[in-house]
């Protein structure tokens, strides 16, 4: 990777995160690559356009595993608590109930305004809770079997709290749809219909379902954490599925997930560690009407599924790293893209940064253009790749327009096997994966 060009080019700091996530993910990233590719030839279904600037060498020098190094507001502890702590909610209709100082209810919107450990029941058919606690205090809410439904803001809003956790109890199944074209006073939260300005954890065996009929499903102007162990969350959204600016960490649960836009996004461009997706764990399943999962500064499957049914482009990010588990994405134009930061882009034949690293794991890709389509260098290491593009002659199976190295990694493309990356075609990508005019003969 060219980290002279990020230090020069990223105000967002992407080199930070580069190199605490994106460096060694294993002893296959050390190995003597048999085949990396520097130049541009002809003749083969894999292409490259090979940046003039060359690696400063930070690839192996590292001995972190990725973005689940890095920190997050969660813990295990969070999940612990004395039962003779928690505080009754019962919500009903007009009737609502609490055995709290700490709750307060003005007709149907139910106000939590301090730390603590609060299980709710019941319904509400036009309503909401918003949590207001002090922003050094958490919250835990248990959601037992509740139903809110909200006709002019989000079900459940967290407008303040150190960080909220929310515990699907076990057995039940909780609904969280929405009201429709409505706006969020002061911006307190997101438009979503659960909607998080503070740190947010899902967790707990039960079921979630969410209906964003404004927005976006699920979102937090902060980090996101699906624990191990947690349950059934299915999201329908108009805009995106489930947004953690700062993070989404999947690290247990089915998370199924229809999107107007985006299926699974974080898009925090500005900090240094942030705007990461980390699938470790979790059974991810998207249908979207944009990308299927986006994190800008970084993306990883470490273990478990991600299946992306449709999408414009399948997976996102400025540096996209799959060591493990299972990833098979349909998209009408790029299978896997890897890109720079939104706003830090490179010439149509220029290495921008980016990286995609396929060291372990089973990835099918079926792509309506290039189904591998990297700005900057790939690194192919361990793991199996097919690959299904586009056969009209200008898109390839693999598009890169730095290093490309193919070491260890079985690939199919188009039926045909793959073994080296020395015979090289021309198709060169653009930034954002845009063709560029061929290249002379």
């Amino acid at each position: 990777m060219n980290i002279n060009r990020l230090v020069t080019n990223s105000a967002a700091g992407l080199v930070a995160l580069t190199l605490a996530a994106c460096t060694t993910l294993g002893a296959s990233s050390a190995q003597t690559p048999a085949s990396t590719v520097t130049g541009t030839s002809q003749g083969s279904q894999i292409s490259s356009t090979a940046a003039t600037s060359t690696s400063t060498g930070t690839t192996g020098s590292a001995t972190t595993t990725g973005f689940g190094s890095l920190d997050t507001h969660w813990d295990e502890d969070d999940l612990v608590w004395d039962p003779a702590e928690e505080q009754s909610v019962a919500l009903a209709a007009g009737a609502s109930e609490e055995d709290s100082a700490d709750v307060t209810v003005d007709e149907d919107v139910v106000t939590i305004t301090a730390g603590g450990v609060y299980r709710l029941t019941g319904t509400l058919s036009d309503g909401q809770v918003v949590v207001t606690a002090p922003d050094d205090e958490t919250v835990t809410l248990i959601l037992d079997g509740v139903d809110i439904t909200s006709t002019a803001g989000p079900a459940l809003a967290v407008v303040s709290a150190d960080e909220v956790t929310l515990v699907l109890a076990e057995g039940t199944d909780t609904t969280l749809p929405d009201g429709v074209g409505y706006e969020v006073a002061d911006d307190a939260t997101p438009v979503a219909a659960l909607a998080s300005a503070s740190d947010l954890t899902l967790t707990g065996s039960g079921s979630l379902t969410v209906t964003g009929r404004t927005n976006d499903g699920i979102s937090s102007s902060d980090g996101l954490v699906l624990t191990p162990g947690t349950g059934r969350v299915s999201v329908k959204a108009v805009d995106d599925g489930v947004r953690g600016k700062d993070y989404v960490d999947l690290l247990g649960g089915t998370l199924t997930i229809t999107a107007g836009g985006d299926g699974v996004k974080a898009d925090n461009t500005t900090d240094a560690d942030r705007g990461w997706v980390l699938v470790g764990g979790a059974d991810v399943t998207v249908d979207a009407g944009d990308d299927g999962v986006k994190g800008e500064q970084g993306l990883q499957v470490s273990s478990g599924a991600v299946t992306v049914t449709s999408s414009v482009e399948g997976m996102e990010s400025a540096a996209i790293l799959i060591s493990g588990g299972t990833v098979a994405v349909t998209a009408s134009d790029d299978g896997l893209n890897a890109t720079a930061v939104e706003g830090i882009q490179g010439g149509a034949e220029s290495d921008d940064g980016s990286l995609l690293r396929v060291s372990g794991g089973t990835v099918t890709v079926v792509a309506g253009t290039d189904g591998l389509d990297v700005n900057g260098s790939a690194e192919l290491l361990g793991g199996t790749i097919t690959i299904t593009s586009a056969a009209n002659g200008m898109e390839s199976p693999v598009d890169v327009n730095g290093e490309l190295t193919l070491d260890g990694t079985q690939m199919t493309a188009n039926g045909t096997a793959i073994t080296s990356a020395d015979p090289l075609a021309v198709h060169r990508g653009g930034p954002r994966g845009e063709m560029a005019p061929s290249p002379r003969r």
